[in-house]
């Protein structure tokens, strides 16, 4: 580790720690606008409307009570090893709809996020293989957990061409790409990587990781902005409006990142054997680990009770 990354590690702190403080070049923390860690009224008001619509389907994307809730994971290796996790996690746990909820995992390596914004061939995969050995079709898609990231990304921030302004750009296209090919697709939870400051190579170290939640946090106050004013926020990010069907409406996922050993503000750290022999790979136990806070997530979301089993159900199960 060069001594100027192992400064610049030293003094970051997760978004959700950040608040309103500066992390450079312009930029605050938080989650949201403003240094904040809360969903505005309006958008939340948004996301549950398009969650109302969540149905079972059948395989024209018709509503029918003996069709299917297809719920796509997308993304690339982390995000796939992160999937795999989350299904086992998730097989037997009977808080989870399992009767018509279809977990999909879409991700797979190379699959970075410029394959999902401009290769209809990730698509072509994912209905051949997963969607199809689930027994769904692309009409049946209704949710996502998208995690994207560039595989061999530009040099970092802030000079104009920054991964972040490019990966931004890359996820507000592979979003409006998920809509054209999964019309049905409601909404989508998205996360930023998990730390990367343990990574052997120079392809993808830290602050990639870090600066991947600034790319997510700008998707999501553009289609934000988009919603309350019609007009461009970002000309990067351009139009993601779920009312007219550009886009689906979009939320944080899991915020995944934290500094290394340094817990986050929930306890929250990233140890070395979290990872591959590459410190990039996410290992079996942290990929349990990111995957028990997606469950978590899913578990609380206001607008994923489709994928929950309701109390009473639970109840009257026992």
């Amino acid at each position: 580790m060069t001594l100027l990354l192992a400064i610049t590690l030293a003094t970051l702190l997760p978004l959700n720690d950040l608040g309103p403080a500066p992390y450079g070049y312009g930029y605050i923390g938080g989650l949201w606008d403003d240094g904040t860690n809360t969903i505005p009224a309006d958008h939340a008001a948004g996301g549950l409307r398009r969650a109302s619509l969540i149905q079972p389907l059948d395989a024209d994307g018709n509503p029918s009570p003996d069709g299917k809730i297809g719920f796509v994971v997308a993304g690339s290796q982390e995000t796939s090893i992160i999937a795999d996790a989350f299904a086992e996690m998730t097989r037997n746990d009977p808080r989870v709809r399992h009767d018509d909820v279809v977990l999909v995992n879409g991700a797979f390596a190379g699959a970075d996020a410029v394959h999902w914004a401009n290769d209809h061939l990730v698509f072509d995969r994912v209905r051949n293989v997963p969607l199809h050995a689930a027994g769904l079709t692309e009409q049946q898609v209704q949710a996502a957990w998208v995690e994207l990231e560039d595989d061999f990304p530009y040099p970092p921030l802030p000079i104009q061409y920054g991964d972040a302004y490019v990966l931004k750009s890359n996820i507000a296209g592979a979003l409006r790409a998920m809509k054209k090919r999964w019309p049905n697709l409601q909404v989508a939870y998205l996360s930023s990587r998990v730390y990367g400051g343990y990574a052997t190579t120079n392809w993808n170290p830290e602050p990639y990781a870090y600066e991947g939640g600034l790319a997510v946090r700008w998707i999501i106050l553009g289609q934000i902005t988009w919603m309350r004013t019609g007009s461009l926020w970002d000309t990067r990010i351009s139009s993601l409006d779920y009312e007219k069907g550009v886009a689906p409406w979009v939320t944080w996922g899991p915020y995944l990142w934290a500094n290394g050993t340094t817990p986050r503000s929930d306890g929250l750290t990233w140890q070395r054997d979290d990872f591959a022999s590459d410190g990039e790979t996410v290992s079996d136990r942290g990929a349990r680990k990111a995957a028990a806070l997606l469950l978590d997530f899913m578990l609380h979301e206001p607008t994923a009770t489709w994928f929950r089993v309701d109390s009473n159900r639970r109840r009257a199960m026992r």
